[in-house]
């Protein structure tokens, strides 16, 4: 018995009745203290290492019961302990205790590390938002985080444990699901990262990255499956949309090169009839080919513009000349002006206008160009025969635009991204309607400048669509808030006067040129910057057309520097760009600019402007035209 206690490493006392020691191993005498003389002693005389003050009430209540004690307890050091209390018998009749303490450190630092993985893994199963599934190799669900039971159909993640797919409430994810794990688990084969779809029970597709990979015990044999779904829908969505924007940015390139072609081919055409070798051409011919000649020029003038526009609704560069202004007076202006689009086209045109004011604070040229391309569009799309109503109204608290057609329709399909940039509601081969597919975008880019809202509605194909325009309204102005705007001053011109040309493209040189003298003028040519100051220099001319383009010396430079002689002075100065945003026109006029105008050159536009400056009194006034085809 001695050597049996001096060799276990279970912590052992044999107390008898009266609690007195009679024997104890090494392992005992470490935690109470013991020595061997101390066998015959009770032992509420020692002071134990143990925090459990209740020791000797549980040593008399195995004395007296019989019954066994046990407890899990701690030490003075941290170190775990499993106490038992049992009665020693002899003779059938309870002749002492015996306590037995069992060192479970090791045990409990496993414990409390198996519990801390545990706490880990639900702690991650619980916050991620991937969905993921334990399952046994028998295909039944062992554990699934709260992402996956809500896909199955469950409301907590614990009832999804012990069941098989056709155990689950949405049995048929369940089942796509089994076929797939029944793969890893019978071939071992490792799934990374898969794109699967799935549908959800509104029918709308979802995509999720899925990976399965299969569980192995220590023999490495396969004993389960895991398996996790990252929701990738949104970026699957997103990349559809850039497919849609490839696509749809081939198709306006496709769109742009029938748009100008058509008219360079008659512009082509033309000019090969007028340079014809073959006889005269008749001066009505000549006249008719001129003709057609400007107006393809103006309809690829109009299709430029467009492109214009369509740039700065993608850059965010439209400005706005704010003031408070009669949407209803706008409103009337524009339906005057649409009235012979709209005859020729053989539509039955109403405008409902309020004959009351409704002040609005905006760009007038800007709430015009709303309107206008509203009614363009339904006048597009809308065939001989019916109708279009246009109404301006004040609605509660809103100003009201309303463009109602009996046309071809928006298919249901189209309605929510009928105002996305080159989109049209309906294409065919001959584009017999035109256009870019930008008015709409400018549309809402407009309105949503002006603090506005603007819908479409319609039944669909061939049923007529309805736009509608809300902006808030705003106080009338009082009497001193209305700008009147200032009259320009303008400065004598008469025929004969010199007329210099820079320009470093030949042809757009000679043109502007021969055009020029023929209504009138002496005109005088350069190439650059540098010899267009020095011919300014030298003709001493009153106005000079400055493309701000020039090579080497632009044509900002050149006016700075003109504003800076005292002799040039009072040169008029007219700025040729191929931007013609506020920006730019601000630019000009910070560099002395007195005028603006943007190319392709409008002649109408520039002689109008030229006889502005006319005077009665026959002033002699000298020209320079200095211009670049770099822009």
């Amino acid at each position: 018995m001695d050597n049996l206690l001096a060799s276990t490493e279970v912590g052992t006392i044999f107390l008898d009745r009266q609690l007195r020691i009679r024997k104890f191993t090494p392992k005992a005498a470490e935690t109470f203290r013991l020595v061997a003389h101390d066998v015959g002693r009770t032992i509420d005389t020692f002071a134990h290492k143990l925090e459990h003050p209740e020791l000797l009430d549980d040593l008399r209540r195995v004395l007296e019961s019989g019954d066994v004690t046990e407890r899990e307890l701690r030490d003075e050091s941290g170190k775990y302990f499993f106490l038992r209390i049992l009665p020693y018998r002899a003779r059938a009749a309870i002749a002492g205790a015996v306590i037995t303490l069992i060192d479970m450190t090791g045990l409990k630092q496993a414990e409390d590390a198996l519990f801390h993985e545990r706490y880990l893994l639900n702690s991650l199963l619980t916050s991620i938002p991937d969905a993921i599934y334990f399952k046994d190799a028998r295909g039944r669900f062992i554990r699934a985080n709260q992402a996956m039971a809500a896909r199955l159909g469950l409301e907590k993640p614990e009832d999804a444990a012990g069941k098989t797919a056709l155990e689950l409430p949405n049995q048929a994810l369940a089942m796509e699901l089994h076929r797939e794990d029944e793969t890893v688990l019978t071939t071992g084969e490792v799934q990374l990262y898969r794109l699967e779809k799935r549908e959800r029970p509104d029918e709308v597709d979802e995509w999720d990255l899925a990976t399965r990979l299969p569980l192995r015990d220590r023999t490495n044999q396969i004993v389960g499956v895991v398996a996790i779904f990252r929701d990738v829908s949104e970026q699957k969505r997103a990349d559809a949309k850039i497919r849609e924007g490839v696509r749809r940015r081939d198709q306006f390139l496709a769109m742009l090169s029938h748009e100008l072609r058509n008219p360079l081919g008659a512009i082509v055409t033309a000019t090969a009839l007028l340079n014809s070798p073959h006889g005269s051409t008749s001066p009505e011919k000549t006249a008719r080919f001129v003709r057609i000649l400007q107006r393809q020029s103006e309809q690829m003038t109009r299709l430029l513009d467009d492109l214009l526009e369509a740039s700065r609704v993608t850059q965010n560069k439209i400005e706005l000349k704010r003031r408070v202004v009669d949407l209803a007076s706008v409103a009337r202006t524009t339906a005057d002006s649409i009235q012979p689009i709209m005859e020729s086209a053989g539509i039955r045109y109403l405008a409902e206008i309020d004959h009351e004011p409704i002040w609005v604070d905006g760009d007038p040229a800007r709430l015009q160009q709303i309107q206008v391309n509203l009614l363009n569009n339904a006048a597009k799309y809308t065939p001989h025969g019916g109708e279009v109503v246009f109404q301006a109204r004040r609605e509660s608290d809103a100003a009201v635009i309303r463009v109602k057609d009996t046309g071809v329709g928006i298919p249901k399909g189209m309605l929510d991204n009928i105002f996305e940039l080159f989109v049209q509601s309906r294409r065919t081969l001959d584009r017999s309607a035109g256009g870019l597919g930008v008015g709409l975008t400018l549309v809402r880019s407009l309105v949503d400048m002006h603090g506005g809202m603007v819908t479409v509605h319609s039944d669909g194909e061939d049923r007529g669509s309805e736009f509608i325009v809300r902006l808030p309204l705003t106080r009338r102005p009082a009497e001193d808030e209305v700008a009147v705007p200032r009259a320009r001053v303008r400065r004598p011109l008469r025929e004969g006067s010199r007329i210099v040309i820079v320009e470093d493209s030949t042809d757009s040189r000679e043109l502007l040129c021969e055009f020029l003298s023929m209504e009138g003028f002496e005109c005088h040519a350069a190439e650059n910057g540098v010899a267009g100051l020095a011919l300014i220099e030298k003709v001493r001319p009153a106005v000079a057309i400055l493309d701000v383009g020039l090579p080497g010396m632009d044509g900002f430079e050149l006016a700075r520097r003109l504003r800076a002689n005292p002799d040039d002075a009072d040169i008029f100065l007219i700025a040729l760009t191929g931007y013609g945003q506020l920006a730019d026109r601000a630019a000009g006029k910070r560099a002395g600019f007195d005028e603006h105008l943007v190319k392709p050159v409008n002649v109408d536009e520039l002689l109008r402007l030229l006889a502005d400056l006319r005077s009665p009194k026959d002033v002699a006034l000298e020209a320079v035209v200095v211009a670049s085809a770099s822009q």
